[in-house]
């Protein structure tokens, strides 16, 4: 059984670069963490921590609903995904 501790370390990873910008990968960080955390609580292993994981996916969506109001972290998202095919 993977624990839930190991999931977002492995997303707070790919923010520690130190010589390349890593905002880009915000979102789908996000996205990647909910997805997960989304599958391990319909899983009968872990009805044990679905209070904790309703709580964490309720914080983790507050967060995520404020992507909504910097466009900073879309622009990020396009340069890094668009960059090479802007002229």
């Amino acid at each position: 059984m993977t624990h839930m501790p190991s999931d977002a370390n492995s997303i707070q990873h790919l923010f520690s670069y130190e010589n390349q910008s890593t905002l880009w990968c915000a979102i789908p960080a996000f996205e990647e963490l909910q997805t997960v955390w989304k599958e391990k609580r319909a899983l009968q292993n872990y009805n044990l921590y679905k209070d904790a994981l309703d709580h964490a996916l309720q914080k983790l969506g507050k967060y995520y609903s404020k992507f909504d109001e910097k466009n900073v972290y879309v622009l990020a998202l396009g340069k890094f995904y668009f960059g090479s095919f802007m002229i």
